[in-house]
Parts: C-alpha cells; structure tokens; sequence
C-alpha cells in the first residue's frame, strides 16, 4: 500500500469476479434472481448472461454495472471502479493471470 498525498492507493487489486462471488455467498442469491431483481422476468435471461460473463472475469460494462446496482444495491460506480482497477492491474502487471 502507498499514500502519496493522493489519498489511499493499494498496491494490490481483485477482480470484479470475485467481489460479485462473494456478494452473492453472502446474500445468498443465484445469478438468476439478482438478474431477475434488476430487470424483471422478461430481460432476465439477458441480465444474467452479462453477469455470468462478469463472473467468468470478462470485461464489466457500464450495462452491466447498471444491471448490477439495479440487482444488488451497490452503487454501479463500485463495480465500475473495480473493473477500472482490475484492468490497471493487469496492464501493470500486478496481477497473476494463470491464477484461479
């Protein structure tokens, strides 16, 4: 971790994949129901394609950060922020990209 008068600025980052893994442990929803939550029954299917897709660690689009703020209540700026991160830190090579 480095400060720099900037703010905090971690040296490490984790993929948007993993963060949505675990909020839905946790709240124990399935990738259906948050995509149903946030579209309703007759785009769920789309909805959840795109959150599969996060989950299989595809790039997180402003549509599916909309689906997914809309789906679990946390704002599309985080996952948008965490794509952004995550992104940054495989172009910086902070990131072991053979791991699971």
């Amino acid at each position: 971790m480095t400060a720099d008068g900037g703010g905090w600025k971690p040296d490490w980052v984790v993929a948007p994949a993993l963060v949505l893994a675990e909020w839905l442990e946790e709240y124990g929803m399935s990738v259906t129901v948050v995509a149903a939550t946030a579209v309703g029954r007759r785009h769920r299917d789309f909805a959840a394609a795109k959150i599969q897709a996060v989950l299989d660690r595809e790039p997180l689009t402003e549509e599916c950060a909309d689906i997914l703020a809309r789906g679990t209540r946390v704002p599309a700026r985080f996952w948008l922020g965490l794509e952004h991160n995550y992104r940054a830190g495989l172009a910086a090579g902070l990131i072991d990209t053979e791991a699971p």
